[in-house]
């Protein structure tokens, strides 16, 4: 296993156990193709450390063979770090050549008053869902109602759909995200590259099934995305005219609450 080149985003969310778990989830670049098992390894501690964060390396196995190129690729990984020491203030992801620091926000310690019954919790919705290839290389993220970060004066905003993968980084908001309701679940298609004469088109179609939090803040769940690509302009029109590459996905569903 190595050290990823460089980590760009590291976020946080306490999940409600009892003791509580934390799930991390980190993104970063690498150098080259082919590589697997993306993983947070944590440090060994010989003694707690006094300010309350606690050190992970970003690591993943390399490919068994020199890289055709030094092209930049993207990685992810998601950890659940079970239980979530009480004294854990935050958490230093370290790569190659730097670190990252995210903190714990006082709201995310809170944990649910055990006297309230059932019907005293509203309905909740997800409002973020996460997905991750097996590899760890191919990431989304859809907000089915965005929130902008505006304290407590936020206002729900447009529908936004981020992508990450080999094809490239694409955002999509609002009308540019196509969503169908079908015996699957919700189709949601964005277009990555439109097909102009002398190159063919790639869309990506995400299946959302329904996902129902009841009590909880979080939920995972299994689904699978596809690569939808168009040949373009051809003299010869015979044949399929659209080629399908499926893509796994190990899917987070969570409830954000508005402060």
């Amino acid at each position: 296993m190595e050290k990823i080149l460089e980590v760009l985003d590291v976020e946080l969310f306490v999940l409600e156990n009892h003791p509580p778990k934390l799930r991390i989830s980190a993104s970063g670049n690498i150098l080259g193709e082919g590589w697997t098992n993306p993983r947070l390894e944590p440090f060994v501690l010989i003694q707690l450390p006094p300010d309350g964060i606690y050190d992970f390396d970003f690591v993943a196995d390399p490919p068994h063979q020199e890289p055709a190129t030094d092209a930049i690729t993207p990685i992810g990984v998601v950890h659940l770090w079970d239980p979530l020491p009480p004294d854990a203030r935050g958490v230093r992801i370290h790569v190659k050549h730097d670190s990252k620091k995210a903190l714990l926000g006082n709201s995310e310690h809170s944990e649910r008053n055990p006297s309230l019954g059932n019907s005293e919790h509203p309905k909740r919705n997800p409002s973020r869902f996460t997905f991750v290839d097996q590899e760890g290389v191919k990431r989304v993220v859809f907000f089915p109602q965005a929130l902008d970060p505006l304290g407590a004066k936020e206002k729900p905003q447009e529908t936004s759909f981020e992508y990450t993968g080999p094809e490239g980084h694409f955002v999509f908001r609002g009308a540019q995200i196509t969503q169908q309701q079908t015996v699957v679940g919700t189709l949601i298609s964005v277009n990555f590259r439109s097909g102009a004469a002398d190159e063919p088109s790639i869309d990506f179609a995400l299946v959302l099934p329904p996902v129902e939090l009841g009590e909880e803040l979080r939920q995972t769940f299994k689904t699978m995305g596809i690569l939808i690509h168009g040949r373009g302009f051809v003299v010869d029109h015979t044949g399929a005219q659209l080629t399908y590459e499926t893509v796994n996905l190990e899917g987070i569903a969570e409830y954000i609450p508005v402060l």
